[in-house]
């Protein structure tokens, strides 16, 4: 029943516009705009070229460890893979100005929470793929896919549906037609999920180094063909709702010593916090509540100061009267219409934290 039929007549066509280029002052109503139009716009200038040249040190002898190519001997994957094409993930344990520059980036995470509160949505999100796209070349082009389709139960949703992934592709090289630039047919994120599209409709997504290609799960995209002798450097950035399996398992491949170093998103972000996607009572937990009380994230004062027994303590009346403001206001955010976004992340963690070890202690 998830399988897309592959017996229709392809029809559709382009919308024939170039990709819009926004910046981080662009407000978020115009990016969106823009994205849902085409499937895909251009952020420029997310990272300064400094700074793109410093994460690529930093993240050397990660690529060293890496041969070209999928390390699954299968002709399907290794196609897709690219056979010159290095795809190293561990980017957050080797490059500090990554997890700065990248990872806690306030636009990211804007167009994050918006993307995935909106359109009753589920209002959380996690990271599901941080790794290197660097392609040498001569390699042929990658087939033409949408994202979505690692989570087949979407299909059915068709074009209309809330976005299943979304990817951040950042050029850590420039982007050119004839290295390697990620092709895109603008549009086709609004077609039937059977029309399929073909090369020739494809437009070059090309980039400076620092700018950003944003792509939601129904865009028809693929990595061009890289015609030259050079290396097209690319970090792809991929996020999932938080109650989808993301395709990397961070939590076993970041270092808990390198977590501690991150603000309390990006920590939830990585999978190190619980997610509370709308309606429900928590996941990813231990023992019902918020994995940072088991990681040693969170010391919660609440587990310190509550009187178990009687619950007549000063302590106990003090952060009682926190819960319950808090437990309100969550109420009231949760009524909003389309879940709107809540401004302050750092008070927002710490509510879903307080709010879930209440449940657990007196329910």
């Amino acid at each position: 029943m998830w399988r897309v039929p592959t017996d229709i007549p392809q029809v559709a066509v382009p919308n024939g516009l170039k990709l819009a280029e926004v910046t981080m002052d662009t407000p978020l109503d115009e990016v969106f705009k823009h994205w849902k139009e085409s499937g895909a716009v251009i952020l420029k200038n997310i990272l300064t070229p400094a700074e793109a040249s410093q994460i690529t040190t930093e993240l050397e002898s990660c690529l060293d460890s890496i041969q070209r190519g999928s390390l699954v001997p299968h002709p399907d994957l290794s196609a897709f893979h690219g056979p010159k094409t290095k795809r190293a993930g561990d980017l957050i344990n080797h490059s500090a100005t990554f997890r700065e520059q990248i990872l806690e980036n306030d636009f990211i995470h804007a167009i994050c929470k918006r993307c995935f509160s909106e359109g009753g949505h589920n209002g959380d999100y996690w990271l599901s793929t941080a790794s290197t796209l660097n392609a040498s070349g001569p390699q042929p082009p990658q087939v033409l896919h949408r994202d979505l389709t690692s989570y087949p139960p979407y299909a059915q949703l068709g074009p209309e549906g809330t976005e299943a992934k979304i990817s951040f592709l950042f050029a850590f090289s420039d982007f050119r037609e004839d290295n390697g630039a990620t092709r895109i047919i603008p549009g086709s994120n609004k077609w039937p999920f059977h029309q399929r599209g073909n090369m020739k409709q494809t437009i070059p997504a090309e980039m400076k180094k620092g700018d950003c290609l944003l792509i939601g799960g129904k865009v028809i995209h693929g990595m061009g063909e890289n015609k030259t002798e050079t290396e097209r450097k690319c970090i792809q950035l991929t996020v999932v709702p938080s109650f989808l399996t993301p395709s990397e398992a961070q939590p076993f491949i970041i270092k808990l010593e390198t977590v501690k170093k991150l603000s309390k998103r990006a920590q939830r972000f990585v999978g190190f916090r619980s997610q509370y996607p709308r309606g429900s009572p928590g996941l990813w937990t231990k023992d019902y509540i918020d994995l940072a009380l088991h990681l040693g994230l969170d010391d919660f004062q609440v587990m310190q100061t509550m009187d178990m027994g009687n619950g007549s303590g000063p302590g106990t009346r003090v952060k009682f009267r926190k819960v319950a403001t808090l437990i309100e206001r969550m109420y009231v955010v949760a009524e909003q219409q389309d879940n709107e976004i809540v401004e302050d992340e750092e008070d927002e963690v710490e509510k879903h934290s307080i709010i879930r070890f209440w449940q657990s202690s007196w329910h």
